[in-house]
């Protein structure tokens, strides 16, 4: 199951305490590791909707940013540091001193107090690379996040440093599976290493591609079919395929002055603000149609305030879904918030004099993309019996390509695109 990669058994929700945990007690994955941290960001400066990838030359300092909000409010000591990863992500094994320039440990000192009546928190900022701690090599990274004075993590988040080596072309094209042909995407790809010195490119090229930056449900360590000169093919039967699923539910909290798309009520009292959403219904049999959405991810704004960072609110945000009966698998809200994660803050309990799925969780003033998924029996996460899968439905991909010849001691990335699909034929 590719929902999280875990190095050593661990109970997800750790409490501080006195005991120290060592690095074999992180999860290589994009995890939240306490309930009282919220909101965590971790984007390109430039694109609030992106996955974190830099170029390796890149000279520009503090080109990703992280943040998040500690709704406890008050100072705490927190440092960060960085993990070297293989492309499936466990750690390469490599000394700090072969992949880092700089320092791991240092302490995160871009911190400001919330100013709203309503909601008390603090916001941490941390810029890479900064002055203290810059990467020398491309791959897959893990930015942990700690909280020094009980030196447990609380944040791990995934990123990438590449090389432009190579060319990637890429083709959406109708299914070749005949079942699949009104409910999925299907890529060709093809890598042009021309200007690239490689003796066996079908041995030591790998690609991955992430949907919607979802990483749970992400087609890793693709290889070639064969080559035709310059250029490593990929166009198997059936090899490249992915639910197309829908265009993604979504609501507006960036003004709580008024409701707006999808917003039914907001009811706002002297300790809380609760937000009630328009009545969802089942999509599994409805017919497509387009929806203007984030592709799952979310900007945290606010259209009130002239600082929305320190100045927003949070909500408890009421979801629900009709329903004439009550599923044997739970039923969750996901989306990048979630980090496509099934969480208990997130799962939806049936009332039955109702007919209804309710839940309540607590957001951040924003836009929010999410859709509702069914939890299987194995962990995975069902979105298309909820939801439907159209051919036609318009998605983010990223295509990674891995580098690794015999004998290295590490996985580079020589090649990186996206690119949005808007399917015709």
């Amino acid at each position: 199951m590719k929902a999280l990669i875990v190095i050593t058994s661990l109970i997800f929700s750790l409490s501080i305490s006195n005991q120290s945990y060592s690095q074999e007690d992180i999860i290589y994955d994009n995890m939240i590791y306490v309930p009282y941290i919220k909101s965590v960001t971790f984007t390109h400066k430039s694109l609030s909707t992106s996955l974190p990838i830099i170029d390796l030359n890149s000279q520009y300092e503090g080109a990703l940013r992280l943040e998040f909000d500690d709704i406890e409010g008050g100072f705490k000591d927190y440092s960060y540091s960085i993990v070297h990863c293989d492309k499936d992500w466990y750690p390469s094994g490599l000394d700090e001193i072969e992949y880092l320039e700089g320092f791991n440990g240092e302490e995160i000192d871009n911190f400001g107090f919330s100013s709203n009546a309503y909601s008390e928190y603090t916001h941490f900022t941390l810029d890479l690379p900064n002055f203290d701690l810059k990467w020398t090599i491309s791959g897959n990274y893990l930015l942990i996040i700690k909280d020094a004075d009980y030196d447990v993590p609380i944040i791990t988040r995934r990123f990438m440093v590449a090389e432009n080596e190579m060319i990637i072309g890429y083709n959406l094209i109708r299914p070749s599976n005949v079942q699949k042909m009104n409910t999925h995407h299907e890529l060709e790809l093809s890598i042009n290493f021309e200007d690239f010195n490689i003796s066996r490119p079908r041995q030591e090229l790998f690609v991955t591609i992430v949907q919607n930056g979802n990483w749970n449900s992400s087609t890793e360590n693709l290889k070639g079919n064969f080559v035709v000169g310059d250029m490593l093919k990929f166009n198997q039967y059936d090899q490249i395929t992915f639910p197309a699923l829908k265009e993604f539910r979504s609501f507006d909290i960036r003004t709580l002055d008024f409701t707006t798309e999808f917003v039914n009520s907001i009811d706002r009292n002297d300790t809380e603000t609760n937000v009630l959403l328009d009545l969802n219904k089942r999509r599994y049999d409805r017919n497509f149609l387009f929806e203007q959405d984030a592709n799952g991810f979310f900007v945290l704004d606010n259209l009130d305030a002239r600082d929305p960072t320190l100045s927003s609110e949070y909500c408890n945000v009421i979801f629900n879904l009709e329903s004439h009966k009550e599923y044997e698998d739970e039923l969750y809200i996901v989306g990048a918030f979630s980090d496509w994660q099934a969480k208990e803050e997130y799962r939806l309990d049936y009332d039955s004099s109702r007919e209804l799925y309710l839940g309540e969780a607590l957001f951040k003033q924003g836009y929010y993309d999410y859709m509702f998924a069914l939890k299987n029996d194995d962990g995975y996460l069902d979105i298309d019996a909820i939801e439907g899968s159209f051919f036609e439905t318009e998605n983010d991909y990223l295509i990674i390509v891995y580098y690794r010849p015999m004998g290295a001691e590490y996985d580079r990335i020589v090649g990186v695109t996206n690119f949005s699909s808007a399917p015709t034929n």
